[in-house]
């Protein structure tokens, strides 16, 4: 009997265990995210577009900056971090980002050159 308590107590804790998706529920994530506000007051005299984009891979929100002028042809990695600011994926380029990996994807701020 005490081993089937065990079993099943170990069982429980394996089915508890279950990994969390990580949603925000932000009104405007630029205002209401530290480091998102941070990322956008770092973006100065842009040269070049650059692009805060809000968007959804493996079923959470994520958030990612990206060349997004057309003139500008380089290479850019793709860094999706989650509503703390925590790496959930890194692309070298936006070349490597696979159809349907990211989903939902919304601009939510653009550093344009003025």
């Amino acid at each position: 009997m005490k081993k089937l308590i065990i079993i099943l107590s170990f069982l429980v804790l394996l089915v508890g265990c279950e990994k969390s998706v990580k949603t925000c529920n932000f009104d405007d994530p630029l205002k209401d995210i530290e480091w998102l506000m941070e990322v956008k007051t770092s973006f100065t005299n842009c040269s070049c577009e650059m692009s805060i984009i809000q968007a959804t891979y493996n079923k959470q929100t994520v958030f990612y900056t990206a060349m997004t002028d057309p003139i500008c042809n380089g290479i850019y990695p793709i860094v999706l971090r989650d509503c703390t600011g925590d790496i959930v994926k890194s692309y070298e380029s936006i070349n490597q980002v696979k159809d349907n990996d990211i989903t939902n994807i919304k601009t939510l701020y653009r550093c344009k050159v003025e």
